[in-house]
């Protein structure tokens, strides 16, 4: 799997990000499942949040102000060979997999911030982001892998984190571990998990 649907590259480009690659399933980097699970940790595992109220005023633009904020804060960002901003987002690209279509594909791709880019709206609303506008359920991570963000909708309002050094999140690890028995599982993504931790060895 080389490339992306171009469903997909349309989602990135109306959320107001610059294509630049597929990473694939390198050593280095915190597979995507894994990454998903920051949101089941706890400060004393090292995530760092900012909540957000359902009912704030311009919901989608707090949301926006919020995530560039933070991304900044934690390190998300790199530069681009054009200056810009740059980082990895997870999105399952499982219709590019034809012979197992069961299976989700979670992957990283690589992309960069336009002038014009809009997470809680466009970004949420297509469905690469989130689950409709200002409902947003990302992951991403830095273009080295040393710090994870996600995002999270829920009861008490819109939640974005980050944890740094997922090698060396125990929790992590043991998502990891569980990863690589389920048959429910892409295989590439078992063999990920496992050549991950292999990887970390912390």
């Amino acid at each position: 799997m080389d490339e992306l649907h171009p469903e997909i590259l349309d989602k990135i480009s109306s959320t107001g990000f610059r294509f630049h690659e597929l990473t694939g399933t390198r050593d280095d980097l915190v597979p995507v499942l894994v990454a998903r699970g920051v949101t089941q940790l706890y400060r004393e595992d090292g995530r760092r949040d900012v909540n957000i109220g359902h009912d704030e005023p311009d919901l989608g633009s707090r949301i926006n102000e919020e995530w560039e904020r933070l991304a900044r804060e934690c390190g998300l960002f790199s530069l681009a060979s054009d200056g810009r901003c740059e980082f990895l987002i997870g999105i399952d690209t499982a219709v590019d997999v034809p012979d197992e279509p069961e299976f989700e594909s979670h992957r990283w791709v690589r992309v960069s911030l336009a002038e014009d880019w809009d997470i809680a709206g466009a970004g949420c609303e297509s469905g690469l982001l989130g689950m409709g506008r200002n409902n947003p359920t990302f992951v991403m991570t830095s273009v080295s892998g040393d710090v994870v963000m996600i995002a999270g909708y829920w009861q008490i309002g819109i939640g974005i984190g980050f944890a740094p050094h997922p090698e060396r999140i125990a929790k992590l690890r043991e998502r990891a571990e569980r990863i690589t028995s389920y048959d429910h599982v892409e295989a590439a993504q078992r063999d990920w998990a496992e050549r991950w931790l292999r990887s970390a060895n912390v």
